[in-house]
């Protein structure tokens, strides 16, 4: 299939006016289906109403607002530094999280799974390499996969354009996560599959696990981890399916999880976050929660951040190695910072403070964004958000070294179902602010 290329107008400042959406006269108009047609006639499509003065009165500003014309939004996802939106019409488009503007649309044709986690595209960065004839540096264009129906897509990430597809010998149940060589899926058959890039057609190697692998797996350097509903957490040779030493649990493993700064943060069923060394599998922490941790953890700066049943958001600290007088100096120490109770997932970080989603119980149609210090857990306010379909965590710190990054810091990302798609930021992290 060819990507569907588009022209974006981007949409910034004043709440007040509507404009034409961000979808020019480029863009090929989608096949009418039904959902698109009920959406017109009984549904909103008029540009959903923020009030200014609130946003202002919380520290924020609108920072841009797009709009997919003709589109119903049915899945949101943040990967990288990209938004990727997959409407009704099977289609996915690509939108630059610093402008709004729509990058490239992809005819898929069918269903996007795995969007209920809300991590169902895995993106690869190459480096840089130096050319020896030219000195000059060259970068092999990056990729992105995602699993529609039973076919494996890959994208080149900057233009959309297809790769390759491969249909699957086996009913995927994870998401899928790349690396330099391999794509890997779980499959219903409670095997994780390694597929090589370079040779799509047929699956390079599998193991099979003691049940199903809902989680999305993840890469650190040559090392593959798989999370299986049997409570072990497997670690592999990416490059050959060699499996080495599980790390055991005692309940399920259903969410993804993390790799940050060689260190695993592994969410589980038996209300633990394990912390477990990438390289060498040794136990660096464990906090218990007191209920299943609910969700894959998120890495801002230092902090940690993993919502658990019931019992709220918590951010752990990540300090430097032990002392020798004060435990094993092969461990990396951590502290449990704060505890907010009610609240259920992080969605970005700004300055000074960390914003969470606390979801109104009864009614879901509204939920509050609160403000939390991010060194104590002070609670310094909130604002109340009404009709807003996803939210997207925001893993980018306002405080990073890279200047791109830093730039990302300190957004709320918010999409609805009709087309719409905002960013909101801090506006104590716009330059010059």
């Amino acid at each position: 299939m060819k990507p569907l290329r588009t022209s974006s107008l981007l949409v910034v400042g004043s709440l007040a006016p509507l404009l034409a959406g961000c979808l020019g006269t480029n863009k090929v108009s989608p096949t009418r289906n039904q959902a698109v047609e009920r959406l017109e006639a009984g549904a909103n499509r008029d540009r959903p109403s923020l009030s200014q003065e609130e946003l202002e009165g919380f520290g924020f500003t609108l920072y841009w607002d797009s709009y997919l014309r003709d589109e119903v939004i049915t899945s949101l996802s943040m990967e990288g530094d990209q938004l990727y939106a997959f409407t009704e019409s099977q289609r996915l488009y690509q939108i630059d999280t610093q402008s709004g503007m729509v990058n490239w649309v992809y005819d898929v044709g069918r269903p996007l799974e795995f969007t209920a986690g809300g991590r169902p595209i895995s993106e690869w960065l190459y480096p840089y390499r130096l050319d020896r004839k030219t000195r000059a540096k060259v970068k092999q264009y990056d990729e992105i996969f995602f699993v529609a129906g039973d076919t494996l897509y890959a994208l080149d990430k900057k233009n959309g354009s297809e790769l390759w597809t491969t249909r699957l010998p086996f009913t995927p149940s994870s998401a899928p996560q790349a690396s330099k060589t391999h794509v890997f899926i779980g499959s219903w058959d409670d095997r994780v599959y390694g597929i090589r890039k370079d040779r799509p057609l047929v699956p390079d190697w599998s193991w099979r696990t003691g049940g199903d692998v809902l989680a999305r797996p993840a890469v650190q350097g040559p090392n593959l981890f798989v999370a299986s509903t049997d409570g072990k957490l497997y670690p592999f040779e990416a490059a050959t399916g060699r499996v080495k030493r599980p790390f055991r649990t005692d309940r399920k493993l259903l969410h993804d999880p993390l790799i940050f700064k060689s260190l695993i943060y592994l969410p589980a069923e038996d209300f633990n976050l394990y912390v477990i060394g990438a390289t060498d599998g040794l136990l660096h922490y464990r906090h218990g929660t007191g209920a299943p941790v609910s969700a894959r953890p998120v890495a801002i700066e230092r902090t940690i951040y993993y919502p658990s049943e019931g019992q709220g958001v918590f951010a752990l600290l990540r300090k430097g190695l032990y002392k020798k007088d004060r435990g094993n100096p092969r461990k990396i120490e951590h502290e449990v910072l704060w505890q907010r109770p009610g609240a259920t997932r992080v969605l970005c970080k700004g300055l000074h403070d960390v914003y969470l989603l606390e979801p109104n119980p009864d009614d879901s149609s509204h939920a509050a964004v609160s403000r939390i210090n991010a060194k104590d857990g002070t609670y310094r306010g909130s604002i109340e958000l009404t009709g807003i379909d996803y939210w997207l965590t925001n893993p980018f710190s306002p405080l990073a070294l890279d200047r791109k990054d830093a730039l990302r810091g300190g957004i709320l990302f918010l999409g609805f179902r009709n087309g719409w798609i905002f960013a909101l930021k801090e506006k104590a992290t716009i330059p010059g602010a």
